[in-house]
């Protein structure tokens, strides 16, 4: 479960994220993804928790991918494919 002021990101340096965002440890959800599959996973993540500012547990400041996009639907689809997958989100 994410815990409040949690933060959902796309790093290649995990180590170098978390200094960015004063964190001891960040955790790897998944890799190996294009930039698009990984924003569509960091949406759904996004989507599933919910950013702080509208009530949900994300400190993120804005969605990964704008619902105006064309491959929103797509992508975030995508997304919850890969984290139903790895058993993150029921």
């Amino acid at each position: 479960m994410i815990g409040k002021d949690a933060y959902t990101g796309i790093s290649n340096n995990l180590e170098r994220r978390a200094g960015e965002h004063g964190v001891e440890e960040l955790t790897k959800v998944v890799g190996g993804l294009t930039r698009t599959g990984a924003k569509g996973v960091e949406q759904a993540l996004i989507e599933h928790h919910g950013l702080a500012k509208n009530g949900g547990t994300l400190a993120n400041k804005i969605n990964s991918i704008a619902k105006s996009n064309p491959i929103y639907e797509k992508a975030v689809a995508f997304g919850r494919q890969v984290l139903q997958s790895i058993g993150y989100v029921p």
